[in-house]
């Protein structure tokens, strides 16, 4: 699957070729992101309104999946009666187990479907976010080189040219230019100098090493790229951590223009802790259990890895789900349930 990535009045459009349904999807979604940006001018703020957005489309599959849970932890007690009276005959437990299904009109795989269905959006979701960071870094570097060097541009054009129609490299330009700016010592650049020319990949490299960090955030606060920041992060595109600066290279502990300071993998370690103890707030089974205490350390990874937007996506989704659960937890109630069940 090709993708191209335009820049048209500081508006970021997603082109493809021949993209199949997956890419139309991913597609789609980004549309809808950058459509917020343009409204918004701020991306962290665009994430934040659309996750909720998505969240909302996805709340009647949430609603019916938590509806189908309730129904089988209601029934847990019979369940458990038929598992120990036939635990010796598996035929006839399984058979008991179906005509109690049956009966209450349920279907045991209704509460996993729901949850199924929203994994494919996720992933989506998150490939959105990687297209979008990509073609806003590649041409947010392409635009810092341009000022800084001017000389460098037929240079920088030509390579680009090469680099974007050649089938030998996976990915365009834009996907390398920012790694370039993390490390200049990438074993891609053997293929770039046969591609392009030694002497062309030395001149951009050399060009690339002698910009500071500190000239890159100052012309990331020029208005052209004012969407890119967002509360204490200054690069929605690089990760929150003091370990890595704007331009997304390390660095040592808080030194230099680092670029964010941890916040956003803490916040969705915490959030998604307390999401998981709403919804087993017995703690469930030994393997749930595990899920719930492993799942939060793994959210702390993923948005300590991938882009601060990554991070503001999965605390927001986490939040919404939150309340959600509070929402639902209130209104279904045991007591409610009872007087329910009482004016029947």
């Amino acid at each position: 699957m090709e993708h191209f990535f335009v820049l048209f009045d500081n508006v970021i459009v997603i082109q493809a070729a021949n993209p199949g349904l997956w890419g139309s999807f991913v597609n789609f979604l980004g549309y809808i992101l950058t459509g917020i940006n343009n409204i918004t001018n701020n991306y962290g703020l665009s994430v934040v309104l659309f996750t909720i957005l998505m969240r909302f489309v996805l709340l009647p599959l949430d609603l019916k999946g938590r509806a189908s849970t309730k129904k089988m932890n209601d029934l847990k007690p019979e369940l458990d009666k038929i598992n120990q009276k036939y635990k010796n005959d598996p035929e006839k437990r399984n058979r008991k187990t179906a005509e109690l299904y049956q009966k209450y009109g349920i279907n045991p795989l209704g509460g996993c479907l729901p949850l199924l269905l929203q994994i494919p959006v996720f992933f989506a979701l998150f490939a959105a976010l990687r297209q979008i960071a990509s073609v806003a870094l590649g041409e947010f570097f392409m635009d810092l080189l341009n000022q800084y060097e001017p000389s460098i541009v037929p240079v920088l054009d030509q390579i680009k040219e090469v680099i974007d129609k050649s089938t030998e490299i996976k990915g365009n330009f834009a996907d390398i230019l920012p790694q370039l700016f993390v490390r200049s010592d990438l074993p891609i650049i053997d293929k770039m100098k046969e591609l392009a020319g030694s002497e062309n990949i030395d001149l951009l490299v050399n060009t690339i090493n002698k910009i500071s960090d500190q000239e890159v955030y100052q012309f990331l606060q020029s208005s052209n790229y004012s969407s890119f920041r967002f509360l204490w992060i200054r690069n929605i595109w690089i990760a929150d951590s003091p370990l890595v600066s704007i331009s997304g290279k390390p660095i040592n502990f808080f030194s230099g223009i680092w670029n964010g300071v941890f916040i956003l993998p803490i916040l969705a370690g915490i959030t998604s802790y307390y999401q998981g103890k709403l919804v087993n707030p017995s703690g469930g089974g030994e393997q749930t259990k595990g899920f719930t205490a492993i799942f939060p350390i793994l959210s702390v990874w993923f948005t300590s890895m991938y882009t601060a937007a990554f991070g503001v996506y999965w605390i927001t989704s986490n939040i919404f789900q939150i309340v959600q659960q509070i929402v639902y937890n209130n209104i279904n109630k045991p007591e409610k349930e009872g007087a329910k069940r009482e004016e029947r």
